[in-house]
């Protein structure tokens, strides 16, 4: 997944931004551009894309990313001046708003809904996104993957996963609960259960690349002034 998003005329800095954060960045960059007339050019891709790209020698001003990823990478000089949390996303179930939400409250429950299913759309893990890692995981550990794969979909990036229920093609799919809320369209139906729970915190960093915009940027999208941006998006802030 990659994707280039440019608000403003030109850019005056470059952030490499994670699918978690393309709700919560956009805005935050929108609003940025407003006051200071500033041009933001956003980089999207996942998590673990973006270390990739990084580690492989591509360089932006910004990074926005799995607090762990940009740890990783603050250990190899990468990032600079620390990692800046942000907020923490919840895996989570994804509906088409007003539709009843599947009951997940238990893990016998979720295993019987994921049985049912006539089809599953999923992060595809080897796109390197948080959430796919972690539902191919749980799939296996649940003796799942196998007994389902004929009727798995798998889409790089949760944002693609969960516009297959915008669109109509499922009834629901399982993401970060940050790449559920900015669908238009859809809310999330319920987290999953606690057994198979992941919780990821996500932050920004500077890259020994950044420039003075880049380091006005993160002070703007770290303050309290910001913090609506990420809880819109389905952050725990």
């Amino acid at each position: 997944m990659s994707e280039d998003l440019l608000i403003g005329s030109k850019a005056d800095l470059s952030v490499l931004c994670a699918g978690a954060l393309r709700r919560s960045l956009s805005d935050a960059v929108t609003a940025f551009h407003q006051r200071t007339g500033s041009g933001v050019l956003i980089k999207l891709d996942t998590a673990g894309g973006i270390t990739k790209r990084v580690t492989s020698g591509e360089r932006a001003d910004l990074l926005a990313s799995s607090c762990d990823q940009l740890e990783l990478l603050a250990g190899q000089g990468l990032v600079l001046g620390g990692v800046h949390a942000v907020g923490e996303a919840r895996m989570a179930l994804g509906v088409r708003k007003g539709e009843a939400a599947l009951d997940i409250s238990s893990l016998e429950k979720l295993i019987a809904v994921l049985r049912a299913a006539p089809l599953i759309v999923r992060g595809d893990p080897a796109g390197g996104g948080t959430g796919g890692i972690h539902l191919q995981k749980m799939f296996e550990r649940l003796g799942l993957a196998e007994e389902t794969a004929s009727r798995t979909m798998l889409r790089v990036g949760g944002y693609n996963v969960m516009k297959e229920v915008a669109e109509g093609r499922v009834d629901f799919a399982m993401t970060q609960s940050t790449e559920i809320v900015p669908v238009p369209g859809l809310e999330i139906g319920a987290y999953l259960p606690d057994e198979v729970q992941l919780v990821t915190a996500y932050g920004l960093g500077l890259m020994p690349s950044a420039n003075t915009t880049a380091q006005e940027f993160l002070t703007f999208a770290t303050s309290a002034d910001a913090r609506g941006f990420y809880a819109a998006a389905g952050f725990a802030v």
